[in-house]
């Protein structure tokens, strides 16, 4: 089992890229520096996540490290189409501000709430 990497270790990698060549099996070896950035130990659980052309990895919480939330009564109430309304709608508020904010015109007053 790997070592835990010491959490001021873990910024370092902000901002970097490595490369990793597919298998012909379609396996990813995680690079080192990677692996140790994410805390990813062998058994570690990974989310793989797809918006538009960008792919992110999120290493999944693992057993005692976090307590699931409640859910709110009012969407345990509400039907599965219900749900998804409300993540397609959050998700394009998100991805609007985010294209907001690349605007070459946009100023931090703009997302200020009025």
């Amino acid at each position: 089992m790997e070592e835990s990497v010491n959490p001021s270790k873990r910024t370092r990698g902000y901002g970097a890229a490595v490369v990793a060549r597919m298998t012909s099996k379609g396996q990813l070896t995680v690079p080192k520096a990677v692996r140790e950035f994410m805390d990813l130990q062998a058994g570690d659980a990974v989310i793989i996540s797809m918006l538009g052309e960008q792919v992110t990895i999120e290493r999944c919480p693992r057993p005692g490290e976090t307590e699931v939330p409640e859910v709110p009564e009012r969407i345990r109430r509400m039907t599965d189409e219900e749900r998804r309304r409300l993540v397609d709608e959050e998700r394009r508020r998100g991805w609007e501000a985010k294209v907001r904010r690349e605007s070459p015109n946009w100023r931090p007053e703009d997302d200020d709430p009025a």
